[in-house]
């Protein structure tokens, strides 16, 4: 008889489902991808860019799991449309939805322009919305949207906007959803910076698109993500030639 312990997977109830992860190209949304197919979920990568998609799938398959990649902007309503409906073609079906947001902006309150401003909320606002909206008609059958919301230590008066009208909108959805479709947001305390540095933002959102998390609805869970180690200053590697 085998002694091997039952896999993660199995605990979680993630095998066989199709998930989709949005933003799959990079920081967040490839890990997440990564950590979905590790538990035995069929991992729909989608991103704007094609190759970054195509990327990440493969890397998804490469730890057993199945992935398909979709170019898709989830700010772009037909380009949602059509993403959702490729899904329903290939699978007949969704079982859970993880939408990346960004509102990556390094620009001062006082100098942001109209057009950056409305660029903020076509990518993360907009998007959430479409996301949430498809989500209700092709989840009505039970499963789960979780957004991951733009990191904490963004301050400026702008982004923290965009935080509040996404968990405006993961908490008007969970009002009106069905029971059985559950809405939750994860926030970072950082932007990210690798697989191994990530995995408490990674957990959270495993966990919230689990069974473990069945009847949990409506949450914004922040989650205090360490530091990764910086590199050595170059006055320091100078230091220590011989």
């Amino acid at each position: 008889m085998s002694t091997t312990p039952p896999r993660d997977r199995d605990l979680l109830g993630l095998s066989g489902r199709i998930v989709m992860v949005t933003g799959a190209g990079r920081g967040y949304g490839r890990f997440i991808a990564h950590a979905y197919g590790r538990n035995g979920a069929t991992v729909v990568t989608v991103d704007p860019d094609v190759e970054l998609a195509t990327g990440v799938a493969s890397e998804v398959e490469a730890l057993g799991a199945t992935a398909i990649p979709i170019r898709g902007d989830m700010s772009v309503v037909l380009d949602v449309m059509t993403t959702f409906e490729k899904i329903e073609e290939l699978f007949g079906m969704l079982d859970g939805i993880v939408h990346v947001t960004t509102a990556e902006s390094k620009t001062a309150f006082v100098e942001l322009l109209e057009g950056e401003w409305y660029d903020l909320l076509n990518a993360d606002v907009k998007s959430s919305l479409y996301v949430l909206q498809q989500g209700l008609r092709y989840l009505s059958g039970g499963g789960f949207v979780t957004l991951v919301l733009p990191p904490l230590h963004r301050e400026q008066p702008h982004v923290a906007a965009i935080r509040g009208a996404v968990t405006g909108l993961i908490e008007g959805a969970t009002r009106i959803f069905p029971s059985n479709v559950r809405v939750n947001g994860v926030v970072p305390s950082r932007d990210p910076s690798s697989e191994e540095y990530d995995q408490a933002l990674v957990r959270g959102t495993i966990g919230l698109g689990s069974m473990v998390s069945e009847g949990i609805r409506g949450q914004v869970m922040e989650v205090l993500l360490p530091e990764p180690p910086q590199p050595p200053e170059l006055y320091d590697l100078l230091r220590e030639l011989p």
